[in-house]
């Protein structure tokens, strides 16, 4: 009976083809997307510099920028506020950019597998 049972249960979900080809064409997309990120009136603001001719794509870009580079406000403001030599301040600046690399790679890959997904079906 159990390997009836096992014969039964269907087999495990596996990304159709279609869907990887289609994230593999928009992370070589989004490649060449840039943007800008900055804080307007208290919120997070990111504007496409580069557009990959998507707006989904660029949006993508976007709205890892804004996830991963909103919550660091109050720390950006307090640095800026502290070191006053503007190399300094740009050095340190790009140190907490670095650090959240892995973020942006994380919030990209989401939002590239959700618009695969959404192309695909």
């Amino acid at each position: 009976m159990l390997p009836l049972m096992l014969q039964a249960a269907p087999p495990p979900a596996v990304p159709a083809p279609a869907v990887d080809d289609e994230i593999v064409v928009i992370g070589k997309r989004l490649r060449d997307w840039r943007g800008r990120f900055r804080m307007h009136d208290g919120k997070p603001e990111c504007r496409t510099t580069r557009s990959t001719g998507d707006k989904a794509i660029d949006a993508i870009g976007c709205e890892a920028m804004v996830q991963c580079y909103g919550p660091l406000q109050a720390r950006v403001e307090q640095m800026t506020a502290q070191v006053k030599d503007k190399a300094e301040r740009t050095r340190r600046l790009q140190q907490i950019a670095d650090g959240q690399v892995q973020c942006l790679k994380d919030a990209r890959q989401a939002g590239i597998a959700k618009l695969a997904e959404e192309r695909v079906q």
